[in-house]
């Protein structure tokens, strides 16, 4: 008995791949070799019968197009037909592309026949995703994984290309296309056939850039050192460049983004030609401009172009995007991100390195933490009680006059100083209305229960508010942090004046309230 691979002579294959690698190609490929009569070295002879009848379209091989055909139904009428012998050839061969779009069902209706295909059936899947084909049937496959093709690769083959057809492309245009291509040869030639097609027989680099609708390296180069130096107006001015040209705000963000990562790739790696598929000049230029730039501004610069590359497709106006971010880039001010922090000291430190002073930000102001918690609820309003539009502003305090100088007399006998008297009246009165006033805007609960004290003199570093018998309970609703408020704002008026609050002459009245504020409150 001849010897079996494993399970069965022959099994479905499984080809996988990004997009113009050459799955379904292989696959006609591989039909016409296990038909033909006389294969060389498992290569098809192409002469014999099978290989001219493969070459068209024969009734044996069968290509499916499970995007298409994703249904149960379609996966049973495959089966139905694999049952029947080979008409003209001596295998029936099913190539289903895409295959990873058939539903759940189907793929269960297919699982049994591709476990024991009859002995004349092979069956060949192709896909882009296999991650999404169940194992239970690539566990009944052998898998063959299509890479993409280097950019010297699809250079080699288009050059061929233009050589039999008798054209001429430029060596940078051929770069560009098979850059473009990303991998993919089918890609490759259908740009290589639109350049063609619009330029004629000879076609230059700037057509090919036309045809793409991308810029040339010298503006890329240009806008980089413009953005990474913090030149937001340069950048704007080029990016009207980008839009009076036609090209397209996307895809211009796509290559600005990859030019950062040439950059990013060559300060880590240095001479990286061959990973990025440039030219040795052209990796000199990155080399020379990715040394001028930290590392933190160029990764910055990068996420933030990939970033809108996503947004700008739901946007209505991408050239407004593209502008936020690109003075975003250059002057990363206002984003609080970790990434922009690493970015703005990257830059103060490129500006002290070269010579130009950084911008010194401005100092914030402070103001008075106010916390929800530490105040009272709202108390009831009493008899008396005035309206907040009573307590208005009063008017600045007059300047002082200057008293005239004295006469000289003959000196006194030394005698103690009296004490400065405190100004009572219009003067205390009117700070007290203006802090009142403050308070009311900065906390309503501490203005409700503050308002009802009387300022009964001032003098130069300290303020006495009294509360009458009849709100003296309100002193008590003032815990220590709303007469920090209240300090506060007196010190924004007149700086170095301390607040006394005063309530009662008894001495209960007085331990109460040293009990309240403890060292928060003076008790005179």
């Amino acid at each position: 008995m001849a010897y079996q691979a494993l399970y069965r002579t022959y099994r479905p294959g499984l080809f996988c791949g990004s997009r113009g690698t050459g799955k379904t190609t292989t696959a006609r490929i591989l039909a016409k070799a296990i038909n033909c009569l006389h294969p060389e070295n498992g290569e098809p002879c192409l002469q014999c019968d099978s290989c001219r009848t493969a070459a068209q379209q024969n009734p044996d091989i069968i290509e499916i197009d499970a995007a298409s055909n994703n249904s149960v139904e379609n996966v049973r009428d495959l089966i139905s037909q694999a049952q029947f012998a080979p008409l003209q050839l001596k295998y029936r061969v099913f190539i289903i592309d895409e295959v990873h779009m058939l539903s759940g069902s189907a793929f269960n209706a297919l699982l049994k026949t591709l476990e024991e295909p009859p002995e004349h059936v092979v069956f060949i899947l192709a896909t882009t995703e296999p991650q999404k084909l169940p194992a239970t049937i690539i566990s009944r496959c052998q898998r063959f994984d299509f890479h993409r093709l280097t950019v010297p690769e699809i250079m080699g083959y288009m050059q061929y290309i233009l050589k039999t057809d008798g054209a001429q492309v430029e060596p940078d245009g051929l770069r560009l296309i098979a850059r473009a291509a990303d991998g993919g040869m089918r890609d490759a030639l259908s740009l290589l056939d639109q350049c063609l097609s619009f330029c004629g027989e000879k076609v230059t680099a700037r057509d090919v850039q036309n045809v793409l609708g991308i810029m040339d390296e010298d503006f890329l180069f240009q806008m980089a050192d413009t953005l990474l130096s913090g030149d937001a107006r340069g950048a704007l001015m080029s990016l009207d460049t980008v839009v009076r040209q036609g090209r397209d705000m996307a895809v211009f963000a796509g290559e600005l983004a990859g030019h950062m990562r040439s950059l990013l790739l060559a300060k880590a790696c240095g001479d990286c030609a061959d990973l990025l598929a440039v030219t040795a000049d052209r990796m000199a230029r990155y080399q020379k401009q990715a040394g001028k730039h930290p590392n933190a501004r160029i990764l910055y610069a990068m996420e933030k172009l990939m970033a809108v590359q996503n947004d700008m497709r739901y946007f209505p106006s991408p050239r407004m995007l593209l502008e936020t971010v690109l003075v975003r880039i250059a002057q990363p001010v206002d984003d609080g991100s970790v990434e922009a922090l690493s970015a703005r000291l990257a830059l103060v430190e490129e500006q002290l390195k070269n010579g130009v002073p950084a911008p010194a930000a401005p100092a914030p102001k402070a103001a008075p933490v106010y916390e929800e918690e530490d105040y009272l609820p709202e108390p009831p309003p009493e008899e008396g009680y005035l309206p907040e539009e009573a307590y208005e502003p009063a008017a600045p305090a007059p300047a002082p006059v200057e008293a005239p100088k004295p006469q000289p007399q003959p000196a006194p006998k030394a005698e103690p100083k009296p004490a400065p008297k405190p100004a009572l009246g219009g003067e205390a009165d009117a700070l007290w209305k203006q802090v009142l006033a403050r308070v009311q805007k900065a906390n309503a609960l501490v203005h409700r229960s503050a308002a009802f004290g009387q300022a009964t003199e001032l003098t130069e570093d300290q303020l006495t508010i009294s509360f009458p018998a009849e709100y003296a309970g309100k002193l008590r609703m003032l815990n220590s942090r709303s007469v920090a408020v209240i300090q506060g704002e007196l010190d924004a008026l007149r700086p170095g004046v301390k607040l006394l609050l005063r309530e009662g002459e008894s001495d209960s009245d007085v331990a109460d309230l040293v009990g309240l504020f403890k060292d928060k409150l003076t008790i005179t």
